[in-house]
């Protein structure tokens, strides 16, 4: 029967109704589905999730409107919303009956979903999940709603989604390309493509269209694969062989004619599939590969000019710096000796006036001559005076004035007193035997500087000579020149003469910067240092030369900042040219690198195209290089798989994929064989050489293809491999090749719904009037038997197929024949029921030693899942086998009566009671004596 869900609001005027199919014949016919459009979903999983809308299953001749659509990757976002704005267009304003087996409601309900949500982002995607019914449930697809990845090509030709109408013609949408490169391209105008209808397996696989060939709509390819949506099998098809009176009965189906469709000259592409594969640089990666050899390039770059600038400018400023140390010293000491020099005249100058002023017996008019030319020669001198000590004041004794200069600087003589009474403490040390250099600046218009030194007078130093003189003897030397500042600080710091005169007139204290401070706690005469002064504001290279008279010194400094310049200029130029280097490297690179990564993006947009299925790439080598080479070779290796695939499609038509998938890892194995407990299994129908008599081929064929793909649909959902076919017998392995967890017990499932689904169909052609009156009472028997058996590939080098060999595949040949005699529809062994016994209802019949072994073998029925058993049957069951142990007790009419009371709770006829009554009845006539084991040898198979 079908469950049908409530409507669901779809894409833009439609509504989806969704039925979940339970997988029986006759629900699927009876459903028609007549006012809306049909939509037959099937799922697969290969590398990921995918679906399809497949052809209605079964050979079911369905007339009304359904749409069909290959195999689709949930991945393909591009696809998905093709599909679902082909949707919009083609379902408007209609219903949209999805049906679909109830094991992938999920995955139904997780892929409209997300069709909804392509063609229509705006819709929050918490809004679509509750709306779909997904809020709170676990999907198997891997992405969920308004999360998606695309890993896809720009270049991309889409299936046509093909609405299958009533008058049984196939009206098919325009298929878009979207192909770049072929946009107004005169080569391509009025072209006509023609698309044939996709068919079976390999278009369904790939998704995609194969020009030339025909559609087979009954292939048992679809009957089978339609069951398989959420298995990880691939499709499968049915293959018979000819054995004794059993024939192959596979019919061939009629063809489809092709249907030409026009596309428009700007949507068409300019070799058949994909010639001219265009694909976003981007495409799949991170980083593209152009990019990646652009910044690579660019660090190298970047990098070795970058290391070469930083040596060059490390050593160009190091050699600076060295010349200006060098400089500065010299400098320094040539100031300092140059002052030195000057000092010692003024010195030397102030002494003879100083005799001029003290000898005895001169005429005072000589006196004044002498002092008169001595300042006019040298006008610096503007005071000296004689002083002597008493106590701790200077008293002065003698004092001669420059009168021209007082003159001109309107300073009074009490200006000078004034510079005396301030620096007393100071001059006083000239009475140490001491010379003194002071700043006598502050109160006068000009700089100007004092020195005290010591004189003797009756051979005593008990006087004190102190001259003031003009900076003006000296300043020159402290002119400003290039980058350099010097100036002169004395014995406590106290600047004497600098370029800035506003600093010598208000004596400033300069102690507070380090090179002064160096220069007066250093020894040494002369030094250097760097420093970062925070007054001035930098750092700055400092060097002094102490001039060897009262503890005053020069000092030489410059300011980093501008003694590099020409490094930090050099830099910026180098800087520059790095820049102009990177950018016509870059540009280089960009379109060198083109050269390279041109044919690799067509060799990735190749490896997409495969991956999807599609082998026929058109590309061609455009280089002579190894990316050449290897594109030649990659165009081999397309038509290599291509040659593979369509070999793996044959050999999925005659033997298990699950075979082809262990053989496409490791033939060699198969090859070798193997021995593995497995669990065998063998079915057949009842009188089936009557029914083939009594059809035609073509009735026989459709009989035998609806039976053989209900099987085989049951036996691979509980992961069964079929070995083969033969004619209307179908023989399993499982637990082989690849491990199945608990096979006896999937086994024992997959014969009991064998069972019923024959059952089902049974109905469906008596009701339906099909086929023979014996058709539709046909019954089918099977064997079950777990052990030990040789699995591989049997046969010659040239022609092999994978089978089973051995004692336990024989046992359970012998049982599917035995079912026959014991009338029952499943026989089984002890392994067997000793792994089903909690879960299944089984019936002990006989102990018996088939043909062919020595060993006698208990033998079960399977009943069925003891959840179902009816009461009757379990009751039946519990006492025949009570009647069997009478029957081995050799209480033959006890046991008679227990086989009789078995059938009558049974309610039907039981072949297996009767059966062991008449040998009851035989060995109570003839008994088998007192040795009897109970074993009933069987004499034919």
């Amino acid at each position: 029967m079908l469950e049908i869900s409530a409507e669901i609001p779809f894409l833009k005027t439609s509504k989806l109704i969704l039925l979940a199919w339970d997988e029986s014949l006759p629900s699927l016919e009876s459903w028609k589905g007549d006012d809306g459009i049909t939509i037959f979903f099937q799922t697969r999983r290969t590398r990921e999730l995918e679906f399809r809308f497949g052809p209605p299953p079964w050979g079911i001749s369905f007339q009304n409107d359904h749409f069909e659509y290959p195999f689709l990757s949930i991945h393909h976002i591009s696809a998905n919303k093709h599909l679902a704005k082909e949707l919009t267009q083609a379902s408007e304003g209609k219903n949209l009956y999805v049906l679909y087996p109830k094991n992938v409601e999920v995955e139904v309900r997780s892929v409209f979903a997300r069709l909804e949500y392509l063609y229509d982002d705006r819709i929050s995607p918490d809004r679509i999940t509750h709306r779909f019914g997904l809020t709170g449930k676990t999907s198997s697809i891997p992405e969920t709603v308004g999360k998606t990845k695309e890993i896809e090509t720009k270049s991309l030709s889409y299936p046509p989604l093909e609405l299958i109408g009533v008058s049984g013609k196939t009206k098919r949408r325009q298929m878009e390309l979207v192909s770049i490169s072929t946009e107004n391209d005169p080569k391509v105008q009025d072209q006509h493509i023609e698309i044939p209808k996709i068919q079976s397996k390999e278009d369904l696989e790939n998704g995609s269209l194969d020009l030339g060939k025909e559609e087979d709509p009954n292939h048992p390819y679809d009957m089978i694969e339609s069951s398989f949506a959420s298995s990880d099998e691939s499709t499968y098809t049915n293959g018979h062989q000819v054995n004794g009176e059993k024939s192959s009965v596979l019919s061939q189906q009629e063809d489809q004619s092709k249907t030409i469709v026009t596309t428009p000259p700007d949507k068409v592409s300019k070799e058949e599939n994909a010639s001219s594969l265009n694909i976003d640089s981007t495409v799949g990666t991170k980083f593209s590969l152009q990019l990646k050899m652009m910044g690579v390039i660019s660090l190298l770059f970047i990098l070795s000019v970058s290391s070469i600038i930083i040596f060059a400018s490390f050593y160009f400023k190091r050699s600076i710096e060295l010349q200006l140390r060098d400089n500065n010293i010299r400098i320094a000491e040539i100031i300092g000796s140059k002052v030195r020099s000057d000092i010692l005249g003024v010195v030397e100058k102030g002494r003879q006036i100083a005799i001029t002023l003290t000898t005895q017996g001169l005429p005072e008019d000589d006196r004044k001559l002498l002092l008169k030319t001595f300042f006019k020669n040298d006008k610096e001198f503007i005071y000296l005076g004689i002083f002597e000590r008493r106590g701790n004041t200077l008293v002065m004794k003698r004092e001669v004035f420059n009168e021209e200069e007082l003159k001109k600087s309107s300073v009074t003589e009490d200006d000078f007193h004034a510079v005396v009474e301030r620096n007393r403490d100071a001059l006083a040390e000239a009475f140490n035997g001491q010379t003194v250099l002071l700043n006598s600046s502050p109160g006068f218009v000009e700089p100007s500087f004092a020195i005290a030194i010591p004189t003797a007078e009756n051979g005593e130093l008990d006087n004190a000579l102190v001259i003031i003189v003009k900076l003006e003897k000296i300043i020159g030397a402290f002119s400003k020149k290039g980058i350099e500042t010097t100036f002169m600080v004395n014995g406590s710091g106290t600047v004497l003469a600098h370029p800035k005169e506003d600093l010598v007139l208000a004596a400033t204290d300069l102690t507070g910067m380090p090179i002064v401070k160096s220069m007066l706690t250093s020894a040494p005469s002369t030094g250097q240092m760097s420093y970062l002064d925070d007054e001035l504001g930098g750092n700055y290279l400092g060097s002094f030369q102490k001039i060897g008279f009262a503890d005053a010194g020069v000092i030489t400094i410059v300011s980093e900042e501008k003694a590099f310049a020409d490094v930090y200029k050099s830099q910026k130029t180098n800087l520059y040219i790095a820049g102009i280097g990177l950018c016509s490297a870059l540009i280089f690179v960009f379109f060198f690198s083109k050269t390279i990564t041109k044919p690799v993006l067509q060799l990735l947009s190749a490896t997409l195209e495969i991956a999807k299925g599609n082998f026929k790439i058109g590309i061609k080598p455009t280089t002579q290089d190894e990316v050449g080479l290897l594109t030649k070779y990659f165009i081999d290796m397309g038509q290599g798989l291509e040659e593979r695939e369509k070999v793996k499609n044959i050999l999925g038509s005659m033997i298990d994929p699950v075979v082809v998938q262990e053989a496409m890892v490791d033939l060699a194995a198969l090859k070798r064989g193997s021995e593995t407990h497995i669990t065998a299994f063998f079915s057949d129908v009842a009188s089936f050489s009557t029914i083939s008599e009594q059809l035609k081929s073509a009735d026989l064929a459709s009989l035998l293809n609806e039976y053989l793909s209900a099987m085989t649909i049951i036996l691979k959902k509980h992961e069964g491999v079929l070995d083969k076919y033969i004619g209307d017998a179908i023989v399993g392995i499982f637990n082989a090749p690849v491990p199945v967890l608990d096979h006896e017990l999937k086994a024992a499932r997959a014969s009991v719904d064998m069972v019923l689904k024959l059952k089902e169909l049974r109905e469906y052609w008596t009701k339906n009037n099909l086929y023979s009156k014996e058709a539709q009472v046909m019954d089918a028997r099977i064997g079950l038997n777990s052990g030990p058996a040789k699995v591989g590939f049997m046969g010659t080098d040239a022609l092999a197929s994978y089978t089973m060999m051995g004692d336990t595949v024989n046992l359970a040949a012998r049982l599917e024949a035995a079912g026959k005699d014991y009338g029952v529809n499943i026989l089984i062994t002890d392994p067997i029921r000793d792994k089903i016994k909690d879960e299944m209802l089984t019936r002990f019949v006989d102990l018996v030693r088939v043909k062919g072994k020595n060993e006698p073998v208990r033998i079960h029925e399977l009943i069925g899942y003891r959840s179902d058993a009816q009461s009757n049957l379990v009751e039946a069951a519990a006492l025949y086998e009570s009647g069997f142990d009478e029957y081995l007790k050799q209480n033959w009419k006890k046991a008679i009566q227990y086989f009789q009371d078995s059938e009558k709770a049974k309610g039907v006829k039981d072949k297996a009671s009767h059966m062991l009554i008449e040998r009851c009845e035989e060995y109570n006539l003839n008994s088998p004596g007192k040795n009897w084991d109970g074993v009933f040898t069987r004499t034919h198979k």
